[in-house]
């Protein structure tokens, strides 16, 4: 009887644990109908793999998708950046991906500049909800810079190639997969891309503070990650994006072919 117990317990223990998580659209690196739901879906769910943890996503938008892990209607929520509000209602993981803005431009209209302060006067596209960094947030603010809000990224293109805005600052990787999958030839024309770095900043996991045992969840998913980066696996999966998509889009777009 005691070692029939101790097989049950055994199995008990082997078996998958299920936790659910919020994540939103925002290709490559996110997405509902991406392959193994975009890049950092999959270093997610490879990381909790790797500590028996099934991982299934539920997509909303992305407002929706950090109240439902705020309540902890789920575990957590995928990739956030760091801020001392969110931090009150979540624990944060280590990194996940480094986001890399960069200013998309018009290849007929280009902008010269090496520091912040060169893009004084011109009108730049934002997106509702992004943060670009603070120094480049002060200058909006402080209305040196002229911004043309838009509802996402596809329309601040739009507005870009209809030359309605001046620049408009990206997400390198995701920028380049909208331009090469959404909008054709075209733009690949049309659209150039800087050298320079508008903001860069890690993004992170959240798990809920209303979620049992939080921390130990958030303990095993940094060990998951942490063995990704020691066998290689981790760099494996951001060599093939963004680093290939940095490689081979940019490339395209300053060519313009």
């Amino acid at each position: 009887m005691f070692y029939l117990v101790l097989f049950f317990a055994a199995r008990c223990f082997a078996a998958p644990q299920e936790i659910d998580l919020a994540n939103g659209e925002w290709p490559p690196l996110l997405g509902a109908n991406l392959p193994q739901y975009g890049y950092a879906s999959q270093i997610v769910s490879r990381a909790f793999a790797l500590e028996n943890i099934h991982v299934k996503y539920r997509f909303y938008p992305w407002k929706r998708a950090l109240d439902e892990a705020r309540r902890g209607n789920v575990q957590g929520s995928l990739l956030w950046i760091d801020n001392a509000e969110r931090r009150q209602d979540f624990l944060y993981s280590q990194p996940v991906y480094r986001s890399k803005v960069v200013l998309f431009f018009n290849r007929d209209r280009p902008i010269d500049w090496s520091q912040l302060d060169d893009l004084k006067g011109h009108r730049l596209g934002v997106t509702h909800g992004y943060y670009y960094g603070k120094a480049l947030t002060q200058l909006i603010q402080s209305q040196q810079l002229q911004s043309d809000i838009g509802i996402n990224d596809a329309q601040n293109f739009a507005k870009l190639l209809a030359k309605r805005i001046d620049a408009f600052p990206c997400e390198e990787a995701v920028g380049m997969h909208l331009i090469r999958h959404n909008l054709g030839s075209k733009a690949l024309e049309q659209i150039n891309i800087s050298t320079q770095i508008i903001h860069e900043e890690p993004m992170y996991l959240l798990i809920s503070r209303k979620t049992p045992n939080a921390e130990l969840l958030l303990q095993r998913f940094n060990q998951g990650l942490a063995k990704m980066h020691a066998s290689g696996e981790l760099n494996a999966i951001l060599n093939g994006c963004p680093t290939a998509l940095r490689q081979k889009y940019a490339s395209l777009i300053r060519k313009g072919c």
